[in-house]
């Protein structure tokens, strides 16, 4: 049995190398360095003379700054054609879905890859064998796999704790070997031989650590396991990365209340900057419909250079499988259709925990205990709420909801209102001069609008439906002063 280098010095030491021609699943979760260990096997042929090929979502630019990164000369591979670099079609799995025999797709990529090819890296390789039809092209991709003469190395999102699929399940028993790929807190990488053939008798990880200009490499040693790899006060700097034509003023404040923010609209700027050594605790784009494909160019480029959460967001409501591409392609959280303020501090916060190992440092205030207990605050109580709200700290953004009413009579527009609030996450109503004030802790402008429509149909259950509400918004992200000025003078 002839066996190859992977290139990834301890895991070849451990193995005594792989065997030629199998099929490789490596597996983990974004942010792992699953692409950078599949870029460094191919790398590794290259060196060698060989002629490999990728199959990739990622963009060639992205694919050959990342190899460059890390010291692997893809980009000349590819002029000198040793490296095939082939990609996804934008409808790559509707089509699948639609064939009326998907397994064409490996007879189409044989003949894509051509004759020659020794090494084979598939990024990621779901969509080949993710069906309706349950194992039956998972079952393919194998057969299909095996009778090449390359030997394939295949990248999997997951890290194999949560069910997976029947195709995904019969791709991992089938195969000649899982490896699954974990970063620890402090940035050293940990690959888990989760199953081999030949096995090994060497039991537990093999620790790496991922240098720019080398790879994968043997740690050095110079960490400090009990800390992050990130610098000191990094955390507090979040890049804002606009990935559409406009940026709601609203995220831009909350961004700039809670961190130091760098605000960048071109992703490879952002690639440079990382490139160059630049730290950040978090990296945050809003996208839209039209640019969601960037948006994961973007998070695959991103990726390998930084242990950042990197969160996507979106106003628009796009498709479950730019969710999953996102996800698939490095993102640690993705959010969309009109998400809130609060809950995108919330997932932050998730993701820097379980990425970086830091402790949350932000909190939104608790709600007042008289606001839990009133229906309607009395003008001074409110007013001393808000005013509270507007005086945090921790930014605890909210959008303020002023209502007036055609002759309201025994305060029943305040007893409506108050009974549509949320007041577990902080919403209160009181009085104004002008009406009534309605906080919704967390809420944007636009969220506002559900609101209204439960008032509205409150209303009309009571009876009321031709009541004529004058309602103002005002975000205190954006607003705050003029809000000041609400309360101050009662006036819109």
């Amino acid at each position: 049995m002839k066996r190859i280098n992977t290139g990834i010095g301890p895991l070849d030491q451990r193995t005594g190398g792989i065997r030629a021609g199998g099929i490789y699943v490596i597996a983990g979760v974004p942010g792992s360095g699953k692409f950078a260990a599949l870029l460094q096997f191919l790398g590794t042929g290259v060196a060698a003379g060989e002629s490999v090929a990728l199959l990739t979502g990622t963009h060639p630019q992205s694919v050959f700054e990342q190899a460059d990164h890390l010291g692997f000369g893809l980009e000349q591979a590819w002029k000198r054609g040793k490296l095939r670099l082939l990609g996804f079609t934008d409808n790559f799995e509707h089509l699948l879905q639609r064939a009326a025999d998907p397994g064409d797709v490996f007879e189409e990529l044989s003949a894509c890859t051509g004759n020659g090819v020794s090494r084979l890296g598939i990024d990621p390789g779901k969509p080949l064998w993710e069906t309706k039809a349950g194992t039956a092209l998972g079952n393919r991709f194998v057969q299909w796999a095996e009778s090449s003469a390359a030997t394939t190395w295949v990248t999997l999102g997951s890290d194999l704790s949560e069910s997976l699929s029947p195709a995904t399940e019969w791709v991992l028993q089938t195969t000649s070997g899982v490896l699954k790929m974990e970063r620890l807190p402090n940035g050293i990488r940990q690959l888990w031989i989760r199953r081999i053939s030949p096995p090994t008798d060497s039991q537990g990880p093999v620790s790496l650590e991922l240098v720019p200009g080398k790879g994968l490499q043997q740690p050095s040693g110079r960490f400090d396991r009990r800390r992050t790899d990130a610098p000191i006060g990094a955390e507090r700097r979040l890049s804002l990365l606009k990935l559409a034509d406009t940026m709601p003023a609203e995220i831009v404040g909350w961004a700039r209340s809670q961190y130091d923010v760098v605000e960048l609209d071109q992703p490879l700027t952002l690639v440079a900057r990382l490139q160059d050594g630049e730290a950040f605790g978090v990296i945050l784009a809003y996208v839209d419909r039209r640019r969601s494909r960037d948006a994961v160019e973007a998070c695959r480029a991103l990726r390998p250079l930084t242990a950042a959460p990197i969160i996507m967001v979106a106003d628009d409501r796009l498709r479950a499988s730019d969710r999953t591409s996102a996800l698939d392609a490095g993102a640690n959280d993705f959010l969309s259709d009109k998400f809130s303020i609060a809950e995108l501090a919330s997932r932050i916060e998730r993701a820097i925990q379980s990425t970086r190992g830091l402790s949350p440092t932000r909190r939104y205030q608790d709600v007042p205990a008289e606001s839990a207990r009133a229906v309607t605050l009395e003008q001074a109580e409110f007013v001393k709420g808000v005013r509270e709200r507007l005086a945090a700290p921790d930014g605890a953004m909210f959008t303020l909801v002023r209502v007036t009413a055609e002759h309201d009579v025994a305060d029943v527009t305040g007893q409506v209102l108050a009974q549509q609030i949320r007041r577990d996450v902080g919403d209160f109503v009181g009085r104004i001069a002008t009406g009534y004030g309605v906080v919704l802790q967390g809420a944007r402008p636009n969220q506002a609008a559900a609101f209204l429509a439960r008032v509205q149909n409150a209303l009309e259950r009571a009876g009321l439906g031709d009541r004529r509400l004058e309602v103002a918004l005002y975000n205190s992200a954006t607003e705050a002063s003029r809000i000041a000025e609400i309360l101050e003078t009662g006036s819109g």
